[in-house]
């Protein structure tokens, strides 16, 4: 074959292959892929906007940032009611339950209030004292985590068993405290602030005044709170440790040998409350025979196992609790 006649050939090839692809094209399918396309399309943004909608209907998580609460315990008539900002009803009774109010205030409610456990009780601590050492119109408060206690005291010698718990319950608090007697005492760097006997000058003769039954009380929760009495593991047999603080109340009591006392054995919620009272007894009972062994007379203490029935915090969700696990000693009178 010449060279024209290839080339000729070839054309004439071309040619059909042009015709063919015209009358093989179908124009129904490709209107339909593209109205698929353009549908689809469609869907994509209809459905950004639908996700646009559903974003916008929650907040940021910046609108939900919590808040701590507050709250305001005053004394008045000598008991302790309870004002504050909350989450919830249940919350409150929750911080009531933990701090032990039984009279409410005001209080209001707002959202994302968050609730500080661990902080609550520490203050429980407090709890006690407050009612004890302070007059009406005294406050403890706790506002944005930040802890107040302001109020007059009673009694001169109540400051230093008050410095000494505040220091156990590790809480850093601001304090506006004055003193109802203020000519007892002189707190400042000349004179330290102290729970002994009070004893007045008279020329050249110094003067001894006796205490008071409810001086007496003070000097020996000072002595409990600085160190507690604690047992042995599991047994009723009082610690090495605990004995020194037995020695320095059986010291008082060997000076005031007309007063009676009762020993008043506590422990926490944990276990059958008959058992709880059993050890409560047992361990009082320990502590009289070390009080005797002192020199203290017998007739004079009257041991008592209250178990779990005068809690001073509130016990953990197993029951739990060091400070309820306790001995107290409670002056009777002569």
């Amino acid at each position: 074959m010449s060279l024209v006649k290839k080339i000729l050939f070839l054309i004439i090839l071309f040619v059909g292959f042009i015709v063919y692809s015209v009358y093989d094209f179908n124009y129904d399918t490709q209107l339909n892929n593209q109205n698929q396309v353009s549908s689809f399309t469609e869907i994509k943004d209809n459905d950004t906007g639908l996700i646009d909608k559903i974003i916008n209907m929650f907040p940021s998580s910046t609108d939900n940032e919590s808040k701590p609460f507050s709250l305001v315990l005053t004394k008045k008539d000598g008991m302790v009611i309870m004002d504050g900002i909350f989450s919830n009803e249940n919350e409150t009774k929750r911080v009531s339950e933990i701090l032990n109010i039984n009279r409410d205030g005001e209080y209001t409610y707002e959202e994302n209030i968050v609730i500080d456990e661990v902080l609550l009780s520490k203050i429980a601590t407090l709890i006690t004292p407050f009612k004890d050492f302070f007059d009406d119109g005294a406050k403890l408060s706790i506002i944005n985590n930040e802890v107040y206690l302001s109020g007059e005291l009673k009694d001169a010698n109540q400051y230093s068993l008050l410095d000494s718990i505040l220091s156990r319950i590790d809480v850093s608090l601001v304090k506006e405290i004055s003193i109802a007697n203020p000519t007892l005492i002189n707190v400042g760097k000349e004179q330290e602030l102290s729970s002994e006997v009070i004893q007045t000058t008279n020329h050249e003769n110094e003067i001894k005044v006796p205490l008071t039954a409810n001086e007496i009380q003070l000097k020996i929760n000072e002595i409990l709170a600085v160190k507690k009495i604690a047992f042995e593991r599991k047994s009723s047999t009082v610690t090495e440790d605990s004995k020194s603080s037995i020695v320095k109340i059986a010291n008082i009591l060997n000076e005031y040998k007309n007063l009676k006392v009762e020993i008043a054995g506590h422990t926490d919620s944990r276990g059958e409350n008959a058992l709880n009272k059993k050890i409560s007894q047992d361990r009082a009972n320990s502590v009289k025979e070390v009080l005797i062994s002192l020199g203290v007379n017998a007739d004079r203490l009257k041991a008592v196992g209250y178990g779990e029935e005068f809690p001073i915090a509130k016990d953990d969700e197993n029951g739990l609790s060091e400070i309820n696990r306790r001995v107290d000693f409670n002056i009777l009178g002569e």
